[in-house]
């Protein structure tokens, strides 16, 4: 092996430090990607609100929680909910979240109290083998 000049280790150690400098900044280092946001399943009763400010939302089963369902882009209007015959009920797998709703400012109040939601931006939409059909009453004529 050759010996090498104090000046070309020099130049070496500056290009091996620029090298992995722009690796670390441009995220390509192994290990440095950003991770998938992990999707939740809730599986609940599909309803739809005429005035609040999302328009989906699901009925937990076995709890009566609600979680507003949005897009997964965080859109209002998810398309695929909006294909669907209520009542029914459904499986939902997405990226759950929270939002503070303030209630309003003094300028628009808002009829709401203020409070936290829990949400879901929905990624996918399975329906249920479950009927929320509305029952007869008991020793009611059917």
């Amino acid at each position: 092996m050759e010996k090498m000049s104090r000046r070309s280790a020099m130049r070496a150690t500056a290009a091996g430090a620029v090298a992995v400098g722009t690796a670390v900044l441009s995220g390509t280092a192994a290990g440095d990607e950003p991770k998938p946001p992990k999707l939740w399943t809730l599986e609940g009763e599909l309803k739809v609100h005429p005035k609040f400010y999302y328009r989906y939302y699901l009925v937990l089963l076995g709890t009566g929680q609600i979680c507003a369902l949005y897009g997964a882009d965080h859109g209002r209007e998810q398309d695929q909910l909006a294909r669907l015959k209520l009542p029914i009920g459904v499986k939902v797998r997405g990226v759950l979240g929270t939002e503070y709703h303030d209630g309003g400012t003094k300028e628009n109040p808002s009829a709401l109290v203020a409070g936290w939601i829990l949400y879901m931006d929905v990624h996918e939409v399975e329906p249920l083998k479950i009927d929320f059909s509305p029952k007869p009453e008991p020793g009611s004529k059917p």
